[in-house]
């Protein structure tokens, strides 16, 4: 087995102790995945600069140590019918009626990737009809047939997909590493503004709900070191 030592951070929530705390894991890479959670979209410059300068070094280690690289991707086409919650609630909260009807007819469809993200063909990229990843796909089937048992995850939407995916591997027990500096979560027009009292409190607030909730996090250069530093 080949042990990594990853550091990681909390947020400890409790009277005592209302601030982050810090530790080392020791991890089998053999039981660990590289989970990628909707990273196939790229119209807002934030994630330009988080994929080609953070997630990319991370994916790339991770596949020269030979970590399992496993992907998920929204399909809207699962869930575009008139009528559902969906098509009417995110027409109403998202303007996203004609995205959702163009994918439902679109059979060709296939999520579009950066070429420094994009899957290679041994890499599994399971489609998703929603938030997470796990929920009626085969994910954890998956996941559990190769005894995986560490997430070490990245992804664009801190306060949905990944959100939701991250909360739903730790209800299944798995133990959930979050690369924080590989994830964002997109601020509202009054949240981006520098100098508004809110700037930033999205990505504050979604990341800050993971690190007490769900999981660990880390950064792309410690999980970068882990690997390179890995004990065989």
């Amino acid at each position: 087995m080949t042990e990594l030592e990853i550091p990681v951070r909390f947020y400890r929530d409790f009277p005592e102790a209302y601030d982050y705390g810090f530790e080392t894991l020791k991890l089998e890479l053999e039981y660990s995945t590289f989970l990628l959670v909707d990273v196939d979209w790229d119209w807002i410059e934030p994630v330009h600069t988080i994929s080609q300068e953070y997630i990319a070094p991370a994916l790339a280690a991770a596949r020269q140590a030979g970590m399992l690289v496993t992907y998920v991707h929204n399909d809207l086409r699962l869930l575009a019918d008139a009528g559902g919650q969906i098509s009417e609630f995110w027409t109403k909260t998202k303007n996203m009626a004609g995205m959702l009807q163009w994918q439902l007819k679109n059979a060709a469809w296939q999520p579009q990737y950066m070429e420094c993200l994009r899957p290679l063909p041994n890499e599994r990229n399971f489609p998703k009809w929603i938030w997470s990843g796990f929920r009626d796909t085969f994910l954890d089937h998956y996941f559990r047939s190769l005894e995986i048992k560490n997430l070490f995850t990245v992804g664009y939407s801190q306060r949905a997909c990944l959100h939701y995916t991250l909360a739903e591997a730790m209800s299944l027990n798995y133990r959930v590493i979050l690369l924080r500096d590989c994830s964002y979560a997109q601020e509202m027009p009054d949240t981006e503004l520098p100098g508004s009292p809110d700037y930033g409190w999205v990505n504050r607030v979604t990341l800050r709900n993971i690190e007490h909730l769900i999981g660990y996090t880390t950064t792309s250069p410690e999980f970068i070191n882990a690997l390179q530093q890995a004990k065989r």
